[in-house]
């Protein structure tokens, strides 16, 4: 027969394992909810190797540069000249970034076909082919988080700040058609073109 005090020491170790199951218990689900990852970006890799066989610096003519297979006035429009004035001409790194951009802002519908390649590859690459589309899709209005600080503007004009790209103005003051629409509207001020754009130019907003 076990002794009082062998009775308590048992009672007194099911009490501590149960308030650590109990406390493993409540921890559990909110600690498995904090470590969830997010769900993951777009494969940059796997959308090259279908675009342009995963040549980061390809020029074949075709009028889209780059690994990504993306086209001046896009490369333009949301900041890539910041690192080269095409996109075969930048980094890996770099065509990511502006990638990562116009992902934010309309999603993967700039690459219509490697965005939903498979493991057996069943798309086309966009380098193989030599000539552009015949009727390319217009710019989207891009929604891309600024980081500038806002620029003054009234209800159809705004006043260029130093850093603004057209991609940041349009998504700050919602220009209606976005990017491409904006620089439709200003072309006889930026006759230079759309990267070409400086402090203290007023653009206008609306038709």
């Amino acid at each position: 027969m076990p002794s009082p005090l062998a009775k308590r020491s048992v009672e007194t170790l099911l009490s501590v394992l149960l308030v650590v199951l109990t406390v493993l218990g409540a921890a559990g689900p909110s600690a498995a909810a904090a470590g969830s990852p997010a769900g993951p970006g777009p494969d940059w890799e796997r959308i090259a190797a279908c675009e342009s066989n995963g040549r980061w610096h390809i020029n074949t003519g075709n009028g889209y540069h780059g690994g990504l297979q993306i086209d001046p006035a896009t490369w333009r429009a949301y900041g890539g000249r910041r690192y080269a004035p095409r996109a075969d001409l930048a980094t890996r790194d770099e065509q990511i970034a502006i990638g990562e951009r116009i992902a934010r802002d309309r999603g993967l519908s700039a690459w219509p076909n490697c965005a939903r390649t498979t493991d057996s590859g069943d798309s086309t690459s966009r380098a193989a082919e030599q000539t552009p589309p015949d009727d390319p899709a217009p710019q989207a209005a891009p929604r891309t988080r600024s980081l500038t600080s806002p620029g003054r503007t009234t209800a159809r004009t705004y006043v260029v700040q130093p850093g603004d790209c057209l991609s940041v103005i349009a998504e700050r003051t919602h220009t209606p058609g976005g990017t491409k629409a904006l620089y439709d509207l200003n072309k006889d001020t930026l006759d230079q073109g759309p990267d070409q754009i400086y402090p203290g130019q007023r653009l206008r907003l609306r038709a």
